[in-house]
């Protein structure tokens, strides 16, 4: 098979649409991968901003207050800060108190 001939079935391939419907396919398979990615970043962070915040805070608000603080630097720092919105964030740092205590119940039992 010569060069022209391979030529040949790319231009038919594209005029097709063929060449692209694929393109668009991994487009949508690319974006959907690094979204899941940040996602699971996203929630990486903010345990490790609620853990942080476990240390280093001593009352309720002050330890919201250092976790958001701390996950925002993060989002900062990965150049990530408007992919998620104040209340993602509330609800991520939420989940994360919730997850904090569940795996260690003396925790729960510190604040009765």
């Amino acid at each position: 098979m010569s060069k022209t001939d391979l030529i040949g079935i790319l231009i038919a391939l594209w005029t097709s649409g063929i060449v692209t419907a694929v393109v668009h396919a991994g487009i949508k398979l690319i974006n959907a991968n690094t979204k899941n990615k940040r996602l699971l970043a996203f929630t990486k962070w903010a345990e490790q901003a609620v853990a942080f915040a476990e240390n280093n805070a001593d009352t309720p608000a002050e330890k919201k207050r250092e976790a958001t603080a701390f996950l925002y630097d993060r989002l900062i720092k990965n150049k990530v800060p408007f992919n998620f919105s104040d209340d993602q964030v509330d609800a991520e740092i939420e989940k994360a108190v919730a997850k904090l205590h569940d795996w260690h119940p003396e925790v729960k039992e510190e604040e009765k």
